[in-house]
């Protein structure tokens, strides 16, 4: 009965200890970005907002010494300036004098004219799209009626 005892004990207590040690070296789920980001004590997430008229461009964010990764875009179109026909825009992301993303917005009016159905894009890079340093980053509203809302984020990393 006491070698039984002691057996039972013996299993119970290396169950129980391997069960302590692969709770203690089992890894969690890593959570990371694609690259190195920014090591300087500074959040790495960048974000911006705002709206572009029908013809113009918008500079956003500021001028970083680090790349900046573009990581999410979302696109809204709204207005009509009085007219009946609908909204047709051209959008463009930009940076160092070239064109990192293109998107075209389509809004059709209601029977009277007077108010557009709201179009939204939104859109994630799984690898982004790279702001170099120094580099400014504006959205384009290459034509069309109405004025468009953006928001961008992304996030800081090294070169």
């Amino acid at each position: 009965m006491l070698r039984s005892s002691h057996s039972t004990l013996t299993v119970a207590l290396a169950i129980g200890l391997g069960g302590a040690m692969v709770a203690a070296f089992s890894s969690n789920p890593a959570i990371g970005y694609p690259t190195t980001t920014v090591a300087t004590g500074i959040n790495p997430i960048v974000s911006a907002g705002g709206e572009v008229s029908y013809a113009s461009t918008s500079t956003f964010l500021e001028v970083y010494d680090e790349r900046l990764i573009i990581t999410d875009v979302v696109l809204t179109m709204y207005g009509n300036r009085g007219a009946t026909d609908p909204c047709i825009n051209r959008v463009s992301i930009d940076s160092g004098g070239l064109q990192l993303a293109r998107f075209h917005l389509v809004s059709d009016t209601y029977s009277n004219g007077t108010y557009l159905q709201p179009t939204k894009i939104s859109h994630s890079y799984s690898s982004g799209l790279p702001v170099e340093p120094g580099n400014t980053v504006g959205i384009t509203n290459h034509d069309g009626n109405c004025t468009v809302g953006y928001s961008i984020s992304g996030y800081l990393a090294q070169p």
